[in-house]
């Protein structure tokens, strides 16, 4: 099957299998950056990211790095207004910058936000990115993925016969 749109699901900071330091996640980045590459050859054009701290922006980071070399896209599915305020003092700057060179930014719920509605809005979010992309690149083992958001989407996806391309 020959894909052209393709969403990440992965991790949070904090549940990476590795210290978020400089050094792992330039790793990581190379490692999506031969994904993105390799899937950008076989007619992807268009990738969507989530905007979670983590495994998201790592992601978008990675597709922008490659933008103007491969002729893609990024989109942003942001879950909710008000979500920048999620997001870590140390992240916020890579948020920003996403955001500012993203191709498209898709903004789900507007209004305003409780934090104990949060969880719904993800999952609306991840459903959302399900069902308008052709497949999914997730940022976590393919076998014993830990309970949560990548977990459900990764799910999701497969459930609803979409290809997913793991990556850790």
């Amino acid at each position: 099957m020959r894909y052209i749109s393709l969403a990440f699901t992965g991790y949070r900071t904090e549940k990476l299998p590795f210290a978020p330091d400089e050094e792992n996640i330039g790793k990581l980045k190379e490692k999506l950056g031969a994904v993105i590459t390799e899937q950008s050859k076989l007619g992807v054009r268009y990738f969507m990211t989530g905007m979670c701290r983590g495994s998201d922006l790592i992601a978008a980071d990675a597709v922008l790095s490659l933008r103007e070399k491969l002729g893609i896209e990024l989109w942003c599915a942001v879950p909710f207004e008000g979500h920048r305020n999620t997001i870590p003092e140390n992240e916020l700057a890579l948020y920003d910058r996403v955001l500012r060179q993203a191709d498209g930014v898709v903004v789900l719920h507007k209004g305003v936000v409780r934090s104990g509605e949060y969880g719904r809005l993800y999952n609306e979010r991840n459903r959302y990115m399900v069902d308008h992309c052709d497949g999914l690149i997730a940022i976590c083992p393919g076998h014993d993925i830990k309970p949560g958001g990548t977990k459900n989407t990764v799910e999701m996806a497969l459930k609803a016969g979409k290809n997913v391309i793991y990556v850790l």
